[in-house]
């Protein structure tokens, strides 16, 4: 099953949002890797959130000191927490890991503490080795604290955490906050722009319809449309003209042989009841009359669709297919057969051409009529879902033939002399421009069941 079609403009909305995701990606790998080849700068935000860390469990009321980053690491990270910058005010409060202090910052009680970073000297001798110190001050309890912290490597892995917080704080936010709006501004910006193309779109469905139910073909608007689509809405008008004009001149032709047929054929059956009884007579009788059957379909053809292009009329579907059976009954009695109705009491109202609806009954209920066998029944059915629904006794129709039946001309029994294969197409015809459509299907115990839909309800 082909997926659902979407508008022009969710999909140029998605694709942006997939171009704009995928770009946020690219930043986001590039600033990782900038900040990992900047091993100074990702050092120095490390022991920066590592104060920070600090102060803020300090506030919480916690120790540091008890932490596992102090007591699993001893010769890697360690803090010193006063009262006062002074050096001759200062207290030490609280601390972790003091030899790693006392052997990095030996003379940390006779100086006055400067909040920033300092880099203290290491063995190595490699700017990536080299310890560093960060001073800073918090405020808690209504008073000023000072925190020393050091770090001399990083095995705990903190940089990971200061490394992602960081790509979230200057990649994902700025990224978050702007592809939403962005994306939005696309989707808004090209469906304003596409209106001209929705409002096309729209006109061309409108017309599909206008030609299925046989109105006549408006051209498409290229009214505020872009200068590449005028072209293309410039050769559809110019499409449709000629199609209209082709389809005009063809509905002329078929009226116009239909009527002078109709008068010679008319003369022919009249003289051909004054010949004397025969085989080669009655021969010559029914095929007289099966063409002039064919004259009158074909001169229906022609009719249905200008037929259709006036305004439609309210009619009684059910009150149509009454009439229609009452008009066949004596036909189907010197035949043997029977035709029961059954239909609601209340009328059926559909919008459409009471003439064209009779035609379309008449054909299905006269086909079933001549193909039951004698002492059968066939039932017609009008139910309130605008369907008309003719059962007879028949031979059925064989599951290869059931859309062929209703195609132009075609006969499935190649031997059979009455009829020109023109009627059911008729039905199916009237029935699209109607808004609905025929088919047939087994009935259950033997014989054909067809379904006619005529579109929907009309209300007063």
């Amino acid at each position: 099953m082909a997926p659902p079609a979407r508008p022009l403009s969710r999909i140029l909305a998605i694709h942006m949002a997939l171009v704009a995701a995928a770009v946020a990606s690219m930043l986001i790998a590039f600033y990782a890797a900038h900040c990992v080849l900047d091993t100074q700068e990702l050092r120095r935000l490390t022991i920066e959130a590592q104060l920070q860390d600090i102060i803020a469990g300090v506030k919480r009321g916690e120790d540091p000191a008890t932490w596992k980053l102090y007591t699993e690491h001893p010769r890697s990270y360690a803090f010193r927490l006063f009262d006062h910058r002074q050096a001759w005010q200062r207290k030490l409060i609280g601390q972790a890991n003091d030899e790693l202090l006392n052997s990095l910052v030996p003379d940390q009680g006779t100086q006055d503490l400067v909040s920033g970073f300092t880099t203290l000297p290491s063995a190595a001798g490699t700017a990536e080795d080299e310890p560093l110190l960060m001073t800073g001050r918090g405020e808690f309890g209504g008073r000023v604290y000072w925190v020393q912290a050091v770090m001399v490597d990083d095995p705990a892995w903190r940089w990971t955490t200061v490394l992602f917080k960081s790509i979230f704080d200057h990649v994902a936010i700025p990224v978050l906050a702007i592809v939403p709006a962005l994306t939005l501004a696309v989707f808004l910006t090209t469906r304003r722009v596409l209106r001209p193309l929705t409002r096309v779109a729209g006109q061309a469905s409108e017309l599909g319809n206008a030609v299925m139910v046989g109105r006549p073909i408006a051209p498409l608007s290229d009214d505020k449309l872009p200068l590449e689509f005028r072209g293309v809405v410039g050769a559809i008008n110019a499409m449709l003209a000629k199609l209209d004009r082709s389809l005009t001149l063809q509905k002329e032709f078929t009226s116009d042989v239909a009527h002078e047929l109709r008068t010679p054929l008319s003369v022919l059956l009249l003289e051909a009841s004054r010949l004397p009884p025969g085989s080669g007579t009655g021969r010559f009788k029914r095929e007289l009359r099966d063409l002039a059957d064919l004259v009158n379909q074909l001169l229906n053809f022609a009719q249905a669709e200008d037929a259709m292009a006036h305004q439609p009329q309210s009619v009684d579907l059910a009150g149509t297919a009454r009439k229609v059976c009452e008009e066949l009954a004596a036909t189907a009695v010197g035949q043997q057969k029977c035709i029961e109705f059954d239909a609601p009491e209340e009328p059926i109202l559909i919008s459409g051409h009471p003439a064209l609806i009779d035609v379309a009954i008449r054909n299905i209920v006269d086909n079933a009529v001549k193909l039951s066998p004698p002492c059968s029944t066939v039932s017609v059915t009008v139910d309130p879902e605008c369907q008309v629904v003719v059962e007879d006794r028949g031979p059925g129709v064989a599951d290869e033939h059931k859309e062929r039946i209703f195609e132009r001309f075609w006969r499935g029994d190649r031997q059979r002399k009455d009829g020109m294969g023109v009627g059911l197409s008729l039905v199916r015809r009237i029935a699209l421009l109607h808004g609905g459509d025929v088919s047939v299907e087994d009935r259950p115990g033997g014989g054909a069941r067809f379904v006619l839909r005529l579109g929907v309800p009309a209300f007063a």
